[in-house]
Formats: C-alpha cells, sequence, structure tokens
C-alpha cells in the first residue's frame, strides 16, 4: 500500500471532499444547459461558504466569479477539484498540477470502465497519474458529492433542485442516479440525508472507504447504501463491524442477486460482483440490514433514524381495526418477532379507559370509539410501554384526518416523555404530518405490513448486536503462513489431521494383503474407496465406494474391482476405513474472490447437493462464532435432537468448523470439502469419513 492510499490518507482525502475549504470546478460554465453549469449552481444555490474557482479556458468570469483557465492558475491548494470535462481532458488536467496542488478529484466524466476494456484502460491511467501527484479519486462516473451540514453540493442531480435540509443519514451508492432517487422521495417520506455520495466506478475512494469515515462522523447516526460489487471483502466487513460496535445501524440495497443482474452490475460500473452468499454471509455476521427494493429501504432507514437505539423483539400490538391487529400479528410471527399476551395490570389499565367490549388482549382492538378521541389511543400505547413484558409498541389507525394533528402531536409528547420506542402504521396518513412526526421521533408508515416489517428490521439487528458486541474484524483474514498444500492423499490426510481434524481411522492399500493387514487392524464391517484424482474424485459415479464390507470374502472381491478402477484411472490406492455412523453434515472452505476465505456448513451426504442446506461464514472462526453459525442454521433442530432423537454433538462440529475456518485463513487452497462429517451422539464427537482438497 503505497502512502497516498494509506488509512489515514484516506481518511484525509475524504475529509477534503466532504468538508472542502477550496473547490476548483474544472469544466464550469454559466450555460445553464450544460453539466458543467450545476455544480457551480447548486453551491451558490446552498450557501457554500468556503472558496470557489471556476476552471474554463474560454471564460474570464462565471457567475460573477473569475474564471481561471487551468487547474494550475488557481492560487494557492485545492481542496476539491469537480471534474466535468470530456474524457480526454481529464488525465492531462490532472498531470499539469504538481503534487500537493490538488487533495482530492470528484470526477463526474463518464467513458471509464462502465464502457469495456478501452474505458477501463483510461480508468487506471487516471488513477496512476492522480496518485503519481498525491490526488485521490471520488469517481469517474459520480453524479457528485454532497454534505448538507455544510452546503457543499457539487452535484449534477436535479434532486437537489428542492432544497433540502440535513439528517442523520450517510448515503452512499454505486448508482448516481438511482441513488438521488432514493434521496428525492425519502425527503417525501420525512427521511432526511446528511451526507450522500455517489462512489461512480472507484478507481479509487471506494464504497468501503466511505462506510468506515462515516462510522466517526458525530453527525451520522444510520449510514446507508446502494451495493452493486466491492473490490476489498475484507476492507468493507472491517467497516461494518466498527458501525456495529459503533451502534450505528447500516442498511444497504445490495443488487446482483441472480446472474443477470451480476452481468448488469459488471457493465453498469466494471464492479467485480462475488457471490450473493458470501455478501449475505457478512451482512448476517456484521449486523448489515439487507433490504430488497427502494421502498424498503426508505422505511428502514425512516426508523432507524427516528429511532436511535437498540430495540427488543416482544411487541405490544394496537389498533381501532380487529382486522388490522390480525394483520399485524400475523406479521409479526412471520417475521419472527413475539407478541406476548397483556398481563392483568395492563388489562386492567385499559378497561379503565375502552368499553368492556374492547379485546384487552395483545393485539388490543380499542374499537372504533377511540377514532375521534387521539389522546385516548395515545395513552391506551403509554399503557402498554410502560409494561415490563414489552420492549416496543405499534399502533396502528386508518384514515384519522379530522384529528390528524391533534394525534401526531400527542404521539410527538409521548415520544419525548416514553424512552421505549414506538412506531405507527397511518393507513391514509395526511401529508402534512410527516415530517411533524418524523422530526419528533415517531416513525410512521403508510402500511401495517411494511411497517413491522421496518421493526423486524430493527429487532434483528439488535439481536445481532447484544451477540456482537465484541466483534472487531480484522482487515487480513490472519496470520498467513502461505504453507503449499501437498499432493496425495497420504500429506493431505496429515496436513488436516496436523490441524486437529478426527479423519475416520485409514489406511492406502495398492495390495490384497496390505487390505487384509487393514482389515485385521480396524476389524468389520470396512468401507473401502478408490482413491485418486479425475473421475475418482467422484468415487460414488465411477462406484469406487463399497460400504459394509463384513468379512474378508467381501473385501478381497471388493477390493480387487476398486483396484482395477485404480489402475485405469493412474490412482494412488483402495482406501479402507471403518464403518462409522451418524448424523451426516458437510463443513467445507473455499476462497471467495472478493472476500478471501469463507467457510461453509450444512446437512452432508447427498443433502448437500440435493437441499444445498447450508451456512456460510467469514473464515476464521473462533469456537463460539462457529456454534452459533451451527445453531442458528435451519437444519440445527436435527442435531439438537428432533422428534425425540438422542442430540448430536453440536461442540465437536462446532471445533471442525473452527479448525477448517484456521486452514482455509493460513494456507493456500482454492476449496476444501469433508462430506460426510459423521456427528455422533453428544459427547461422543465427530468423524471425518471423506475429504476432497482443490488448490
Amino acid at each position: 500500500m503505497s502512502a497516498v492510499s494509506s488509512p489515514s490518507a484516506t481518511r484525509a482525502a475524504i475529509e477534503r471532499l466532504v468538508a472542502p475549504k477550496t473547490i476548483a470546478i474544472l469544466g464550469a460554465s454559466s450555460d445553464r444547459t450544460k453539466v458543467g453549469a450545476l455544480p457551480l449552481s447548486f453551491l451558490r444555490k446552498y450557501g457554500y461558504a468556503g472558496r470557489i474557482f471556476p476552471v474554463n479556458p474560454g471564460s474570464t468570469e462565471i457567475d460573477g466569479l473569475p474564471c481561471y483557465p487551468s487547474v494550475v492558475a488557481v492560487p494557492g491548494t485545492v481542496d476539491l477539484l469537480v471534474v466535468s470535462v470530456p474524457v480526454e481532458r481529464v488525465v492531462s488536467a490532472l498531470a499539469e498540477c504538481e503534487p500537493g496542488k490538488v487533495g482530492v478529484a470528484l470526477v463526474l466524466t463518464s467513458g471509464y470502465a462502465e464502457v469495456g476494456a478501452e474505458g477501463a484502460a483510461r480508468q487506471a491511467e487516471l488513477r496512476r497519474v492522480a496518485h503519481e501527484r498525491n490526488i485521490r479519486v471520488c469517481g469517474p462516473n459520480s453524479v457528485g458529492s454532497v454534505n448538507l451540514w455544510n452546503a457543499v453540493v457539487p452535484t449534477i442531480s436535479q434532486a437537489f433542485d428542492q432544497t433540502m435540509e440535513p439528517g442523520p443519514i450517510a448515503f452512499v451508492t454505486q448508482s448516481g442516479a438511482l441513488g438521488t432517487a432514493v434521496v428525492a422521495l425519502g425527503r417525501a417520506a420525512g427521511v432526511k440525508v446528511g451526507h450522500f455520495i455517489s462512489t461512480g466506478n472507484e478507481a479509487d475512494l471506494d464504497f468501503a472507504d466511505f462506510c468506515d469515515y462515516f462510522v466517526d462522523d458525530p453527525g451520522t447516526r444510520v449510514i446507508a447504501g446502494y451495493v452493486e460489487g466491492v473490490r476489498d471483502g475484507r476492507k468493507l466487513a472491517t467497516a461494518l463491524g466498527r458501525a456495529l460496535a459503533a451502534g450505528k445501524p447500516v442498511v444497504l440495497l445490495k443488487v446482483g442477486r441472480s446472474a443477470v443482474g451480476q452481468q448488469a452490475a459488471r457493465s453498469h460500473t466494471g464492479a467485480l460482483v462475488g457471490a450473493d452468499e458470501v455478501y449475505g454471509a457478512v451482512m448476517t455476521r456484521y449486523g448489515a440490514v439487507r433490504v430488497g427494493s427502494i421502498e424498503g429501504l426508505i422505511d428502514a432507514l425512516k426508523l432507524f433514524s427516528a429511532l436511535p437505539g437498540e430495540m427488543g423483539d416482544r411487541l405490544a400490538l394496537l389498533s381501532h381495526s380487529g382486522g388490522t391487529g390480525v394483520l399485524m400479528a400475523d406479521v409479526c410471527d412471520d417475521r419472527g418477532l413475539r407478541v406476548p399476551p397483556a398481563d392483568e395490570a395492563l388489562r386492567a389499565r385499559l378497561a379503565t379507559r375502552l368499553p368492556s367490549y374492547a379485546a384487552f388482549g395483545n393485539p388490543v382492538d380499542m374499537t372504533a370509539n377511540v377514532v375521534f378521541r387521539p389522546r385516548l389511543m395515545v395513552d391506551c400505547l403509554e399503557d402498554a410501554l410502560v409494561s415490563p413484558d414489552f420492549d416496543a409498541g405499534l399502533l396502528s389507525v386508518n384514515l384519522i384526518w379530522r384529528a390528524a394533528d391533534e394525534l401526531a402531536d400527542a404521539l410527538v409528547e409521548l415520544r419525548a416523555r416514553q424512552p421505549k420506542p414506538f412506531a405507527v402504521a397511518w393507513i391514509g396518513m395526511p401529508e402534512r404530518v410527516t415530517d411533524k412526526l418524523q422530526a419528533g421521533g415517531v416513525p410512521a408508515f403508510p402500511d401495517p405490513v411494511r411497517c413491522v416489517d421496518a421493526v423486524a428490521h430493527a429487532a434483528w439487528w439488535t439481536k445481532i448486536r447484544r451477540s456482537l458486541k465484541d466483534v472487531e474484524p480484522d482487515a487480513t483474514p490472519s496470520g498467513r503462513v502461505g504453507t503449499t498444500v501437498p499432493d496425495g492423499y497420504r500429506s493431505q490426510a496429515a496436513l488436516l489431521e496436523r490441524y486437529g481434524l478426527p479423519l475416520v481411522p485409514w489406511r492406502l492399500a495398492t495390495t490384497a494383503d496390505e487390505a487384509r493387514a487393514a482389515a485385521h487392524a480396524f476389524g468389520y464391517p470396512l468401507v473401502l474407496k478408490a482413491i485418486g484424482g479425475g473421475a475418482l474424485l467422484h468415487k460414488s459415479d465411477v462406484g469406487g465406494v463399497v460400504l459394509d464390507i463384513a468379512g474378508e470374502a467381501m473385501l478381497v472381491a471388493a477390493f480387487e474391482r476398486l483396484a482395477g478402477l485404480v489402475e485405469r484411472h493412474a490412482g494412488e490406492g483402495v482406501l479402507l476405513q471403518p464403518m462409522v455412523r451418524g448424523l451426516e453434515a458437510f463443513v467445507g472452505a473455499r476462497r471467495d474472490p472478493t472476500f478471501g476465505p469463507v467457510v461453509v456448513v450444512g446437512l452432508g451426504g447427498i443433502y448437500v447437493e440435493v437441499l444445498r442446506e447450508v451456512t456460510l461464514r467469514l473464515a476464521p472462526l473462533d469456537r463460539e462464532e462457529a456454534r452459533a453459525a451451527i445453531l442458528g442454521a435451519r437444519w440445527s433442530p436435527l442435531l439438537r435432537g428432533a422428534r425425540g432423537r438422542k442430540p448430536h454433538d453440536v461442540n465437536a462440529l462446532a471445533d471442525v468448523l473452527h479448525r477448517v475456518s484456521r486452514l482455509a485463513a493460513e494456507l493456500e487452497l482454492e476449496s476444501l470439502d469433508l462430506n460426510p462429517v459423521m456427528v455422533g451422539d453428544e459427547g461422543r464427537g465427530v468423524a471425518i469419513a471423506d475429504f476432497r482438497i482443490m488448490k
């Protein structure tokens, strides 16, 4: 890593991007129909207080400001250089600058990696020339960077035509057009951003750099993003881990789940899109909330920005419509949220406020009698919130129009005096109360299902934060020793055993006498396997496995047949092992091009290919993290002893997963499969019946 791209230099460059004292605009124009006119127009509109230097050799004055023929001609140093000139002129303009002249370049110009190989070469040249002159780059193909707190608005997006007030959200996007649409739609819903960063093609500064920066920004409570792909997955994991530790939720709209979506993302920004399962595992481990739509993103941001802090999963549901209460209860169950019954004390309090025919359980049906008495509704909500049985409350109202302002005022007043969080589903909510509620810390949604979904995100984030508060991921997988994985079954088995992985006892025989000796040592029943490369990597497919060998006659016949297979495929020999019983699990590892070593655990044997029911995590894992990954899987009831069966040895399986994660982090290998891993009854350990290593 060069000095210009060190972590401290990166942080300093982003600081100059979001809070510059001087801004030069290369390609500035007085023609309002040209892109180069927009950054200057927005800076003046929002009242930027720093110095602005238009740069255009064809003008001497723009918008009342002196215009300079080149960046070099600008007096003094330039914190932020906004670049809006044709692609052919960008590199030469930077090349003219002496090191130290420009801090960071915000390149709005397109025509780089998003257009193919030729553009990618131009992008690499842009980065090289910029770094030679100690210039960091945001972009190219960016639509701008916005800091509403400091009126720094050098953008080309018309989303900022409508003056926006700053808020606690930092939004980082790899799609400028979609990102600005989110900002505009969010503003209409009362959701306010303080920072907006369009990273463009990320020739230099990237999504993870900005996420990491905003973890330490005191004005940012929530970090949000649109992500197609990242170059350095470990750097992103580090940023997410720091955000979780700092108590700042990260909400991501991550696209590229499908093969078509991945290809579209590559053509959009030239980004490398890693396996979606790996991204999902990283987000799960470090508490990044993943949403699947723009609507879901805005809803999550609405809740997290209004209700900072943690939220438990025990909910009180109140409505003046029994049907709405049932709907919310069903969605809560679907989302893993708990709806405990109201205790006698709460029932008694509610009975003093509501008619006898109201429903006092949970959900609470306050009946239509409260429709024109909004403060009574809020009093009932407060009764539920003071109960120790609930972590949060959800109030659902329909078509409250005549008393809308009174209801909004009462909710804001409750928020000010009540520490427990609550949210509101308001069908037919008047627009005039949207900002009042959001500013008052009351997230309100137009649909009960969307309200529950947003609350479920907060409860999930809280659960992850409480369980992983001490997690501080490293930027590197572990202390890499760079050991080369050997060839051959004997050497590879010895390597696994050095890592403490419990292989089923084995012997590799090349003659019938060696097979008899192994049988004498192990006893019957036995398993025989043809060992070698090529077709023998999939032994079962070519008849290379024989189970339950009960005696010498079966042994010799099976050995001779498998020895023939080994000879035809230039294999190593015939493997003999004692038969082992247990629940079949799968443990594996592979090297992801974006995130590095990852480990996988799931059902083994034939099920790993048929059901694909696996859990994936970054390597390395400690034993507690490995155990949590196993017990959090959907198939874990099979390990815990489903349908009256004995529980299996989860701790031993977790130890195997931990050891495989160490091996994957320390060795240069493409993939490792342990399948099946036979999991014995609780306290009886595990045994690895077969393995395959790909270098």
